[in-house]
C-alpha cells in the first residue's frame, strides 16, 4: 500500500513537473506576443495590448480586408467594362475611317 502510495506521489510529481513546463512555456510565449504588440503603432501610448482589444483590432482589419477585396472586385469589373467599351469605340472609329476612306475614294471617282 505504501509503495503504491510512494509511486502515485512520484507520478504526481512529475505530472506537475511537466505541467509547470508548460506553464513556463506558455508564459514565454504569451511574453512574446505582448511584447510584439506593444511595439505596434496601433496600441494607444500606455494601453496594455488586452485580449478584448487585440481582437477587437483585428476584426476590424478582417472587415477592411474585406470591403478592399470587394472594391477592387468592383474596380475590376468597372475596368472590364471599360476595356469592352473601349473596344467597342476603336471598332467604331475604324469602320468610319473605313467609310469615309470610301466616300472619299468614291467621290474622286464621280470626278
Amino acid at each position: 500500500m505504501i509503495l503504491s502510495l510512494r509511486e502515485s506521489l512520484q507520478d504526481c510529481k512529475d505530472t506537475l513537473a511537466s505541467c509547470q513546463t508548460e506553464v513556463e512555456a506558455a508564459k514565454s510565449e504569451i511574453q512574446k506576443w505582448r511584447s510584439v504588440f506593444e511595439k505596434e503603432s496601433f496600441i494607444p501610448p500606455g494601453m496594455t495590448p488586452e485580449p478584448k482589444f487585440l481582437v477587437s483590432y483585428l476584426l476590424n482589419l478582417r472587415s477592411s480586408e474585406e470591403s478592399l477585396r470587394e472594391q477592387f472586385e468592383r474596380a475590376k469589373k468597372k475596368e472590364s467594362a471599360f476595356i469592352v467599351t473601349f473596344a467597342k469605340r476603336e471598332q467604331e472609329i475604324a469602320e468610319l475611317k473605313f467609310g469615309t476612306l470610301e466616300l472619299n475614294s468614291s467621290r474622286r471617282q464621280c470626278r
